[in-house]
């Protein structure tokens, strides 16, 4: 299943009830995308830019986009959401565009 890379950032209302809410809505997020036939892989909480960068695979990118506007809209995150290859499927890419190095 494709790969998606979450960037989230929280809201000023996200930190304000992190304290009562911020376990329960994590689930939410999940579920939410679950329902939408995503998996969250690994989410990381995060110092600096971003509060938290979530690994998700989902069927297609409009059904990224559906979990994306979906969690967007419970008030407590920005998210930008971006498909992403795994390593090996980014070498393939490149040899597919450069093609293949010729062994001498």
């Amino acid at each position: 299943m494709p790969v998606y890379v979450s960037l989230v950032k929280f809201t000023r209302d996200g930190v304000m009830t992190m304290k009562d809410q911020g376990i329960a809505r994590s689930e939410t997020v999940k579920r939410n995308a679950e329902e939408l036939g995503g998996k969250l892989v690994n989410a990381y909480y995060c110092l600096g830019e971003y509060d938290a960068v979530a690994i998700w695979e989902f069927p297609d990118n409009k059904t990224a986009m559906k979990a994306a506007v979906k969690n967007a809209a419970l008030g407590h995150m920005q998210i930008s959401t971006m498909p992403a290859l795994p390593r090996t499927e980014w070498a393939q890419l490149l040899g597919d565009v450069f093609g293949a190095k010729k062994k001498k």
